[in-house]
């Protein structure tokens, strides 16, 4: 039998178990997230941020995996998220 010290420790270990599995799936979910990137200064912008509606001339649409491949830096205001 585990005393009490014993459950807690396996109670933390079991959340710190689902806190890697959540922080594995949210790297995954981010790589292959949408993203604008201007070619020009190499941001990039969530799909929804002000200036990716504003970027009308160098923008294209990549995932946030190859806008960074590409030199690319999030946009300050979005984050390219």
């Amino acid at each position: 039998m585990l005393g009490a010290r014993g459950w807690l420790v396996m109670l933390a270990l079991s959340s710190f178990d689902v806190a890697a599995a959540d922080s594995k799936a949210a790297v995954v979910e981010q790589k292959s997230q949408t993203v604008f990137l201007n070619t020009k200064t190499l941001k990039f912008h969530s799909l929804s941020c002000e200036w990716a509606r504003k970027c009308t001339r160098n923008c294209v649409r990549v995932s946030r995996e190859e806008a960074l491949k590409r030199g690319g830096v999030p946009c300050k205001v979005c984050g390219g998220r």
